[in-house]
């Protein structure tokens, strides 16, 4: 795909694009083919990264014009999504993980500074636990991410579609290695046919937890990087440098012994040295820092840091590897002088012989106390930040110029958020991982819009549903408390409930040296949590949850929600109310084989006459033809798969599938949706099988909800219901 940059533009081609830009939502109903490039003149995803351990994708966005976001930030502004699909190559190709968002708006040039490019960092969570694998020790699971922006309009579920205003970023990336194996994956990784004897009483299903060595045995290291042509100062760095009255520091770092160093003929001297040099430009040819964005809601900064090589990370992911350290510095006031040391985050990274050609994408983020700095919308607090990346030793924590010998540093201006017309003491950012001010004041949905929807429109929950928010202390230590309820829609206040009274926080210390990473277990009866991110104390919510709302047990509709803390006189204060609509109604499928649709199920495919028949594809009438049901009260699509396709010659079923936006009562949410079925009740479905070959063939229906089940953007999946026939040029006589 194409980037279209646009530059040296005069006032009057400026003000076309404008013009475009303002219209773009229109587009779809006049023109007749998206484009096939991607205009990032003005926005740009520039990195991608994955953490292994959190299982966090993260992008960094690039806004580059001070106009053209539809307003400033005291008003709506735009939205800019991002989409992240991911191969974990299982053969499935690039899957859907969902969509994440935050607000741009126009930001003036004036007064003169560095206003522009804006770096952003957004984020989703993933679980990739199922396609962990316990594999070779130098060999990882690497997929490959696919990130999708585009502005102020939800990117397609399809991985391959164009955005018009944006661009599609692919990367690389680690899982992390499954820790808990059971007998029978050693048994495969290890190729045994047959078990011995006495191994064969064996619970093959018995997990089995293999502890970590801390490194290699030195001289199988030694020989391995020698041959890899991995400089001696990088592989005996971690035993050499910290003897060296440097003021290098490292953190939990397990090394050789010098002794056993020099036993390998080791010119120890040397490293010293080549270490004792001032560094003007340090080493960046195993890793570097690629980008650097701040996550505007929740007050976080992000990294991404791209892996080179293959070895000199003292050890493979049957080791405990080595790390990567990241600092942050802030320029409060854009004098070029970055005067605040912010912290210090920190990933794990290992030898991994299967690395891409491109490297490998890692992110690490950072919460800081941004509390101080929030200004009133009217003037856009526009900061630099600078980070440092220091492998094995810590960045300094006193000099914002200085690099240690491996790494390199990245300075980014950001956007820090604005506090609203009344100052908010506390704000939930997310619901259900979608922005909080998604959820419509009228329909109460996600992304309502009953005039030109899609399938990404009018959204409802179901499932789990995460919440995710800050609470500004204001200079305040002491207690704060907090709760989230809900009631059913119009319901008197007596009957709120708390949505939990059990939950667990990630949370980080930056006050011990090294940080402290804990979880945090709080059971209340009656649901008011302790919030206990501190930043002034160094305290944080790794991922600002509050709470989370099981609501498979209750009956479909209209909630309110509450989300009350208390300030610093312990009096309650509510900070936000509002209304979803909550929906896990499941997709009934029908399992027998019909003549005609039953409508008594929500999904059913039948070939009229009934299925399991012979088909001639010389005769007059060759199509087989056939009815299919796919409702449901918030259909997204269903979709009719044709196997086996490598027989079909290009064939597909007509229609091959149908959207929620192309059906007739698309955006009609009447009684606000809740009682109302979408999608197609008995709709008609053909193949024609003159192309294809003499073989036995099955038809499959499927479908998707536009439920944001379980805290997910993806569009929750039912099916298969498959029907069956075959195709000769000759069919027998029955």
């Amino acid at each position: 795909m194409e980037k279209l940059k646009i530059p040296n533009l005069s006032a009057i081609q400026l003000s076309e694009l404008l013009s475009t830009r303002q219209t773009f939502l229109l587009t779809r109903f006049y023109l007749k083919a998206a484009a096939q490039q991607s205009i990032t003149h003005w926005e740009e995803i520039t990195c991608v990264g994955y953490h292994p351990d959190k299982g966090k994708l993260e992008a960094i966005v690039s806004i580059k014009q001070s106009v053209g976001y539809s307003g400033g930030l005291c008003t709506n502004g735009s939205k800019e999504y991002v989409r992240f699909f991911v191969d974990f190559k299982d053969g499935s190709g690039f899957q859907d993980m969902g969509y994440t968002s935050f607000k741009v708006a126009d930001i003036s040039e004036v007064p003169p500074g560095p206003q522009h490019p804006l770096k952003y960092m957004t984020h989703l969570f993933i679980d990739d636990e199922k396609y962990r694998r316990f594999l070779n020790c130098d060999t990882a699971v690497v997929p490959t991410v696919r990130a999708v922006l585009q502005w102020n309009s939800i990117p397609s579920s399809n991985p391959n579609d164009i955005p018009y205003y944006g661009n599609v970023l692919n990367a690389d990336i680690q899982l992390k290695r499954r820790r808990l194996f059971i007998w029978k994956d050693i048994f495969d990784a290890l190729q045994v046919k047959e078990l011995p004897d006495f191994l064969k009483n064996i619970n093959l299903k018995e997990e089995v937890k293999i502890p970590l060595p801390p490194l290699p045995p030195i001289q199988t290291l030694a020989a391995a990087y020698k041959k890899a042509q991995v400089p001696d100062h990088r592989t005996f760095f971690s035993a050499v440098a910290p003897s060296i009255k440097n003021g290098t520091k490292f953190k939990s770092l397990v090394s050789y012994n010098l002794f056993d160093v020099q036993k390998l003929k080791i010119d120890v001297k040397s490293i010293a040295d080549l270490l004792l040099k001032p560094v003007d430009k340090a080493d960046v040819q195993f890793e570097e820092l690629m980008c650097v964005g701040l996550n505007t809601p929740l007050d976080t900064l992000g990294a991404v840091i791209k892996i080179k090589k293959s070895s000199g990370f003292s050890g493979d992911l049957c080791t405990q590897g080595s790390q990567e350290h990241v600092a942050f510095w802030a320029d409060w006031d854009n004098n070029g002088s970055f005067d605040q040391y912010l912290g210090t985050t920190s990933i794990t990274v290992y030898d991994i012989g299967n690395i891409p050609a491109g490297g490998l994408h890692y992110n690490v983020d950072l919460p800081i106390n941004l509390t101080s700095r929030i200004r009133s919308c009217v003037t856009p607090n526009v900061i630099r930040i600078r980070a440092v990346l220091s492998w094995q030793s810590l960045p300094s924590t006193t000099d914002p110029n200085q690099l240690n010998t491996w790494g390199n540093r990245v300075d980014a201006v950001v956007q820090i958020r604005p506090a609203q017309a009344a100052r908010v003491e506390a704000e939930l950012t997310h619901v259900g991982s979608v922005d909080r001010d998604l959820i419509d004041p009228v329909t109460f949905l996600v992304n309502s819009d009953t005039s030109n929807p899609t399938m990404n429109n009018n959204r409802p929950y179901g499932g789990w549903v995460s919440f995710n928010g800050i609470i500004n202390r204001s200079g305040f230590n002491g207690v704060i408390k907090y709760k989230i309820e809900y009631k059913k829609f119009g319901a008197s206040d007596a009957t709120y409930a708390a949505v939990s009274t059990s939950e667990s926080f990630s949370m980080i210390d930056f006050t011990p040296d090294p940080n402290l990473e804990f979880i945090d277990t709080q059971a209340p009866a009656d649901g008011w949590f302790i919030y206990k991110e501190n930043p002034a104390i160094g305290l944080y919510n790794e991922t600002h949850y509050l709470a989370g709302w099981s609501t498979g047990g209750l009956t479909d509709g209209i909630y309110t929600i509450r989300f009350t803390h208390t300030d610093a006189l312990g009096l309650e204060q509510v900070a936000d109310t509002f209304s979803l609509i909550i929906n896990n109604q499941q997709m009934s499928i029908s399992t027998t084989a019909n003549t005609s649709v039953d409508l008594t199920k929500s999904l059913d495919l039948v070939i009229d006459g009934g299925d399991c028949h012979c088909y001639d594809k010389t005769a007059t009438n060759h199509t087989v033809s056939g009815h299919l049901r796919a409702v449901h009260p918030y259909f997204a699509v269903w979709s009719l798969d044709l196997q086996p396709s490598s027989h079909t010659h290009g064939t597909v079923p007509n229609p091959s599938h149908r959207y929620y936006d192309a059906l007739p009562n698309a955006g009609d949410v009447g009684n606000l949706g809740i009682n109302n079925d979408d999608g197609d009740e008995n709709a008609p479905w053909s193949v024609d099988v003159s192309a294809m070959d003499n073989c036995g063939y099955t038809v499959s229906l499927a479908a998707r909800s536009r439920v944001i089940l379980n805290s997910s953007t993806t569009f929750p999946w039912y099916g298969v219901k498959a029907v069956g026939f075959s195709v000769t040029d000759k069919c027998p006589n029955v």
